[in-house]
């Protein structure tokens, strides 16, 4: 690399002249705020110096000299293998979609990126785009996320979004239904296609992928269980939902395989279920792509989960309810189990959370009703 002063408009200019991996020649010219018309020359000299030792440990480090959204596409492809599918879909959509438009006309190169380029982007898109805290701290895990793994792999020195200041979260407060509502929507859902999706989540709290994406041989009637150990997704970056249609075999992390024990209504309800699925395959029209799975149409295809997010609504509307999504029907689940004596621990593993604080913090104002009711059973037995 080389470094010469040069003047523009009155002003020294260094101006660095280097070839890259590739072995094309590159250029870029660096201020100095330093008048050429004053007795500046020496000063000028120095910063020559000072820019030149800087730029030459930036182009040091391999393949700094992109522009950031370049190389935020390019640590999405790198690190595709270490994460799920599903998961590298939405990140696609959001680093594409969201943050690489914002970077891209600004044509900030990786090595440039301060801080205050990224606290501005937050700025942007809370003050201009009008997007939530919560949508900015999702921004914020995949950028960090990003520039950590161009520390990693030496392309930085520091993370730049290290020291940003993040909004404050808004907690979002799930929707629950109690048990009489609950059995409601239960009773609604029978005879629909809805029946075993709502049913596996008022049963089970299981998630949406985690009911479509269970299979007959997870269920264990001899034993009397149900395991988790894949989900369906349809996710996607390009092409429809129906065309990315999959079965996933992993669940959303290590502690999200679990297993439940089936009560004998559960036990009976899917032998039945596997004797109308078994009677309806010897029809010469049936789907039997998803034969292994529990919660199929009457022809065979799998129920898609935009189809359960979509009507599960509908359905709670219908039953006279307030609208709750099928993500919901989980929370129900897991709150009536917490105010019925189980612990924040049973609870974590029920749930299939990773930690015990993202439990705690999801039904904390449900365990805070649970303790009042405590503090009350013991006022009355001291009385």
């Amino acid at each position: 690399m080389t470094a010469s002063l040069q003047i523009k408009r009155d002003k020294y200019f260094v101006v660095l002249n280097w070839v890259d991996e590739s072995g094309k020649r590159k250029q870029k010219w660096v201020g100095t705020d330093l008048s050429s018309t004053g007795n500046n020359k020496r000063k000028a000299e120095q910063k020559r110096l000072e820019i030149l030792r800087e730029w030459e440990t930036k182009i040091t480090l391999r393949g700094n000299d992109i522009l950031f959204s370049v190389y935020l596409d390019n640590w999405l492809e790198e690190t595709k293998s270490t994460i799920a599918y599903s998961t590298y879909c939405d990140y696609k959509r959001t680093i594409q979609g969201s943050i690489c438009p914002y970077f891209e006309s600004r044509k900030i190169l990786l090595c440039d990126l301060k801080t205050y380029h990224i606290q501005e982007f937050y700025n942007f898109k809370l003050t201009e785009d009008k997007l939530s805290p919560n949508t900015i701290h999702h921004y914020h895990a995949y950028i960090h996320k990003a520039l950590d793994y161009a520390v990693k792999t030496e392309r930085l020195n520091a993370n730049p979004s290290d020291k940003v200041d993040l909004p404050k979260k808004v907690k979002h407060v799930a929707d629950f239904y109690t048990a009489d509502e609950i059995r409601k929507v239960v009773g609604g859902a029978m005879g629909t296609q809805l029946e075993a999706p709502v049913l596996l989540g008022a049963w089970f709290g299981m998630r949406r992928g985690e009911i479509l994406g269970l299979k007959w041989e997870c269920i264990d009637f001899n034993n009397c269980t149900l395991s988790v150990t894949g989900t369906v997704s349809d996710k996607r970056v390009t092409g429809t939902r129906l065309e990315n249609l999959r079965y996933e075999p992993s669940a959303k992390t290590d502690s999200s395989i679990r297993t439940f024990p089936m009560h004998p209504t559960a036990v009976e309800y899917f032998q039945s279920l596997k004797l109308k699925q078994d009677t309806r395959k010897k029809n010469p029209n049936y789907n039997h792509a998803w034969d292994e799975f529990v919660c199929v149409r009457e022809n065979g295809d799998l129920i898609p989960p935009e189809y359960v997010s979509r009507t599960f609504p509908k359905l709670c509307e219908k039953c006279g309810l307030r609208k709750i999504g099928i993500h919901e029907l989980r929370h129900s689940n897991i709150s009536l189990l917490l105010e019925n004596g189980a612990s924040m621990k049973e609870l974590q593993e029920w749930a299939g959370h990773s930690s015990y604080s993202t439990t705690a913090n999801i039904y904390s104002h449900v365990y805070s009703n649970s303790k009042q009711k405590l503090s009350e059973t013991l006022e009355n037995i001291l009385r």
